[in-house]
C-alpha cells in the first residue's frame, strides 16, 4: 500500500504541472474561486467549540447528499452535541446541501484535492474523530492519511453489483487495500456483501445495513396536500409531477401532457429538470408546442410550471396525482422513486433504472408503480388518471414499502457509537 501510495503521488504530482496553469484560471475566475482555494486547504472555516465529536460526514453529489439526510438527521436527533461536518465535491451538491441539510449540520464545506498538502492541511484543521463516507468518492492520499491516523473510516450506503465487481477486480491491486483500510464497510444489500466479499475484502469489516434512501422523515401526504403550495388550491385539477428530467423526456412528457388535456382540460403538469439551468431549453421545447408555461422562481401557480428551485421537489411530491421518475425514459440510469412513494403517490418510470434497479423492481412487484416504455407514457397516464382507486391502491402499496425497509440510519449511528467507543 505505502508503494503504491508513492507511486501515486510521483504520477500525481507529474501531471500537476502541466495542469497548474488551468488551476490558476479557474482560482482566479469569481465563479470558482471559493470553492478551488478551499479545495486547496485554504478557507475552511472555524470549528464551533464545545462540540464533539466531530463527524465528518462525505457524499460527493446530490444523489449522495440526498442519501446522506436520513443520517445526519438520525446522528443530530441521538448525539446533539456532535459537531457535525458535511463535505461534498460538485457545485451542484454544495447548493442541494445548503438547501437541505444546512438547518443539521455544524459546517458544510468542499471536499480537499486528493493532493498531501491540502489533505493534510484539512485533517490537521477539522481533526475529526470519525469519517463517514456516503456510498462512493474514494481517494487514496486522504484514506491513507486518516488510516495512519488512526480515524476511523466508515463507508456508508455503500454497493457493489456484479457489474462493478468486474472493473473493480481489475484494479484490485488498488481497490482491495482502499476498502480494507476503511473500519466498517456498510452496504445496502447481501449481493452487495457477497461481491465485497468476493473482491477480497475482510469480511469482519462488512455489514448488510439496509438502504439509507428508505429512511425518510414520514410526512403526512394528506396535510401536504391540503396545503396552499404555489398558492395552488387542493380543489384544481389532477397533477402530474415529472422529477429530475433529462433531455429528451420532456418533449415525451409534454406531448402525452398535450393530448391528455383534450379529455381533461384542468390537468396540470410540473416539470422538474435535473440541471435547473435547462429552464430556457425547456421554454423554448413548450413555446415550440404552442404551449405557454411558468416558472416555480416567478411564482407561478397553476397550469404548465417549470421547478426551477432547489430542494423543493418532496413537497412537490405530495402534491401530485401521478409521479413520473426522470433520467428512465431516457438512458441516463434512472432517479430515486422514493420520494414520490414516500408521499403515497402512484409512480410511473422508463426502461432504464439502472442505478435504481433494486429500489424499481421492488415498486413496481409491490403494485406501487409501473414500468413502462416512453411510447407507453400515454396510455398509461390515461388509465391511472382515469382510476382514482387504482392510483390510491399504488399509492398505499408504495408507502407500505418504505416503511417496511427502514432504519438503516437506526443501525448506522449504532456503530458510529461503537467505533467512536473504541477509538
Amino acid at each position: 500500500m505505502r508503494f503504491f501510495i508513492l507511486l501515486y503521488n510521483i504520477i500525481t504530482t507529474l501531471l500537476l504541472i502541466p495542469l497548474s496553469p488551468v488551476l490558476l484560471i479557474w482560482a482566479l475566475n469569481p465563479k470558482y474561486r471559493g470553492r478551488i482555494w478551499q479545495r486547496l486547504g485554504y478557507t475552511l472555516p472555524q470549528l464551533n467549540k464545545g462540540r464533539e465529536p466531530r463527524i465528518w460526514i462525505h457524499a460527493l453529489s446530490v444523489g449522495e447528499i440526498a442519501s446522506s439526510l436520513p443520517l445526519l438527521t438520525a446522528i443530530r436527533r441521538q448525539m446533539p452535541n456532535a459537531c457535525l461536518i458535511l463535505s461534498t465535491t460538485t457545485r451542484g451538491g454544495t447548493a442541494y446541501a445548503a438547501a437541505r441539510a444546512s438547518s443539521i449540520v455544524d459546517h458544510i464545506i468542499s471536499f480537499p484535492f486528493d493532493l498531501l498538502w491540502p489533505v493534510k492541511k484539512y485533517i490537521n484543521r477539522l481533526t475529526p474523530d470519525i469519517f463517514i463516507l456516503i456510498e462512493t468518492d474514494f481517494w487514496p492520499n486522504f484514506t491513507w492519511q486518516l488510516k495512519y491516523r488512526n480515524i476511523p473510516m466508515i463507508l456508508a450506503n455503500g454497493r457493489l453489483t456484479a457489474r462493478s465487481l468486474q472493473g473493480y477486480k481489475r484494479a484490485a491491486f488498488f481497490f482491495r487495500p482502499l476498502f480494507n483500510s476503511f473500519t466498517t464497510l456498510g452496504v445496502q444489500m447481501a449481493s452487495d456483501a457477497a461481491n465485497m466479499r468476493r473482491l477480497g475484502v475482510e469480511s469482519k469489516k462488512i455489514i448488510t445495513a439496509g438502504n439509507l434512501k428508505y429512511d425518510l422523515p414520514s410526512p403526512s401526504a394528506a396535510q401536504a396536500r391540503k396545503q396552499p403550495i404555489f398558492n395552488r388550491p387542493a380543489a384544481g385539477g389532477p397533477l402530474l409531477v415529472a422529477g429530475s428530467t433529462h433531455a429528451g423526456e420532456e418533449e415525451i412528457i409534454l406531448r402525452a401532457y398535450e393530448r391528455l388535456r383534450k379529455d381533461i382540460p384542468d390537468l396540470e403538469l410540473i416539470i422538474a429538470p435535473r440541471d435547473i439551468e435547462r429552464r430556457e431549453a425547456i421554454e423554448r421545447l413548450i413555446k415550440g408546442m404552442n404551449l405557454t408555461n411558468g416558472r416555480r422562481s416567478k411564482g407561478s401557480s397553476k397550469g404548465l410550471i417549470i421547478l426551477d428551485t432547489l430542494g423543493e421537489l418532496s413537497t412537490v411530491y405530495a402534491m401530485a396525482d401521478i409521479a413520473i421518475v426522470g433520467g428512465s425514459l431516457v438512458a441516463q440510469g434512472g432517479h430515486n422513486p422514493l420520494e414520490p412513494a414516500l408521499h403515497g403517490t402512484p409512480i410511473l418510470f422508463g426502461p432504464h433504472m439502472e442505478d435504481f434497479a433494486e429500489i424499481s423492481h421492488d415498486l413496481s412487484n409491490c403494485g406501487g408503480a409501473r414500468q413502462i416504455e416512453a411510447a407507453e407514457l400515454l396510455p398509461a397516464l390515461r388509465d391511472l388518471l382515469n382510476n382514482p382507486e387504482k392510483r390510491r391502491k399504488m399509492g398505499v402499496r408504495a408507502a407500505n414499502l418504505i416503511r417496511h425497509n427502514q432504519g438503516a440510519a437506526r443501525r448506522y449511528v449504532k456503530i458510529i457509537k461503537e467505533s467512536l467507543v473504541h477509538d
